[in-house]
């Protein structure tokens, strides 16, 4: 029953402040950018009061933990981050796993911030206990500086996101904030085309007469929709060789 007891213990994602910094450093990214970009009309309340304020992100599937659990994880506390919730996270953003795996995992790259800074960071605003370096230890005005240089640099980040590598994954999340879908979704337009083009007539006799009758309706809304964008620019076009 002891030895049972160890394998249940053995399969959990725990982490402390050291072993955990980067999940830490990774979660403590995804709400700042949620909270100050400019983010799709999903992820806004628009009931309330009168100007619309985004939903909370604590508990979603993309940040799967309260804010009392995030502050704890912040301070540096021993905390478990589960196989199915960092699933989760990489699934939510389309990042890749290496992010919040269970061993080693790798911490979002911040030009210009490095571990000493977050745990600066930490230590500043979230009494943190990270042991510094002896030439930043116990200089207050030092660690300050390099705190306030993580909040600038995360600042900028937000502001010019755009302008980040497209495989970076703080772009991926941005793109999903910023539109409401992950940056690597399928091209159901293009996938759709090629479908099409390799599609035989006579593969349609396979369908039942119920299922052809609802694809018909579904197919005929869009050949509706995209006739009218099609006259629409013929008739852009016209004006436009008037002029």
């Amino acid at each position: 029953m002891d030895d049972n007891k160890k394998t249940r213990k053995s399969v959990k994602n725990l982490y402390d402040g050291n072993s955990g910094l980067s999940i830490m450093i990774n979660l403590y990214v995804i709400k700042y950018i949620y909270y100050h970009i400019k983010k799709a009309d999903c992820f806004m309340d628009e009931n309330y009061s009168r100007k619309a304020k985004a939903y909370p992100i604590y508990g979603t599937r993309g940040f799967p933990v309260s804010r009392q659990r995030f502050d704890r994880i912040n301070k540096g506390y021993s905390f478990e981050f589960a196989k199915n919730e960092a699933e989760g996270v990489t699934e939510t953003y389309g990042i890749d796993e290496i992010y919040f795996r269970k061993s080693e995992p790798v911490a979002f790259e911040i030009k210009g911030i490095g571990d000493i800074e977050w745990k600066c960071f930490y230590n500043d605003k979230y009494n943190g206990l990270y042991n510094l370096p002896s030439h930043i230890k116990d200089k207050e005005a030092v660690i300050k500086g390099k705190a306030a240089k993580v909040e600038d640099t995360l600042k900028c980040l937000v502001a010019d996101w755009e302008k980040l590598e497209h495989d970076s994954p703080i772009y991926a999340v941005c793109h999903y904030f910023h539109y409401g879908e992950r940056f690597d979704k399928p091209d159901i337009i293009k996938n759709l085309k090629e479908s099409l083009s390799v599609i035989k007539y006579q593969e349609w006799d396979k369908e039942r007469i119920d299922s052809l009758k609802e694809i018909q309706q579904l197919m005929k809304g869009h050949y509706q929709y995209i006739s009218s964008l099609i006259t629409l620019n013929t008739l852009k076009e016209k004006q436009m060789n008037k002029k």
